[in-house]
C-alpha cells in the first residue's frame, strides 16, 4: 500500500512539466516586454512629440501655443519615458523571476519569489499605468490650453 502524497513535502507536479511552464511563461514575458514597452512609448510618445511638431508648425500662433502647452508636452514626455522605464523593470523582474525558477527546477530545489522581487513587480505593476495616464492627463491639459489659444 502507498502512503498518501504529503502536498507539503512533495510536489504534485512533475519536474519536467514545471520546467517546460516556467519556461514558456518566461518567453512569453521576454515577447511581451518588448511588444508592451514598445507600445506604450510609441503611443505616448507620439501624441507628445507630435503636438510639439504640430505647435512649431502653427504661423503666427507658435509662439503663444508653446508657451500654453509646450512645458506640458515636455513633461508628458519624460513621464512618458518614465512609464516606459518602469514597464521594461517589470518584465525583466518577471524575466528574472521565471529564470530562477527555470534554475531551481533544473537543480531540484524549491522555486521560491523574494519580497524584493514581489515588491518590485506590485510597485511597476501598479506605477506604471498610473504614470503612463499621468502623461495622458498632462496631453489632455495641454489640448485644452492649445484650444483656448486657438479660440477666435
Amino acid at each position: 500500500m502507498t502512503e498518501p502524497i504529503n502536498p507539503s513535502t512533495t510536489a504534485l507536479v512533475a519536474p519536467e512539466i514545471r520546467f517546460q511552464f516556467y519556461k514558456d511563461v518566461y518567453l512569453a514575458a521576454v515577447d511581451r516586454q518588448f511588444q508592451y514597452g514598445k507600445w506604450v512609448l510609441a503611443s505616448l510618445l507620439a501624441v507628445h512629440a507630435g503636438s510639439l511638431v504640430a505647435i512649431s508648425q502653427a504661423g503666427l500662433k507658435t509662439a503663444a501655443l508653446y508657451a500654453a502647452c509646450g512645458p506640458l508636452l515636455i513633461y508628458g514626455v519624460g513621464t512618458t519615458l518614465v512609464a516606459g522605464g518602469l514597464a521594461w523593470i517589470n518584465f525583466s523582474t518577471a524575466m528574472h523571476v521565471y529564470a530562477q525558477h527555470l534554475k531551481d527546477i533544473r537543480d531540484g530545489k524549491e522555486t521560491a519569489v523574494s519580497r524584493l522581487a514581489r515588491a518590485v513587480v506590485a510597485f511597476t505593476l501598479w506605477g506604471t499605468p498610473f504614470v503612463a495616464a499621468l502623461s495622458l492627463v498632462l496631453f489632455f491639459v495641454a489640448a485644452a490650453r492649445a484650444t483656448d489659444v486657438l479660440k477666435p
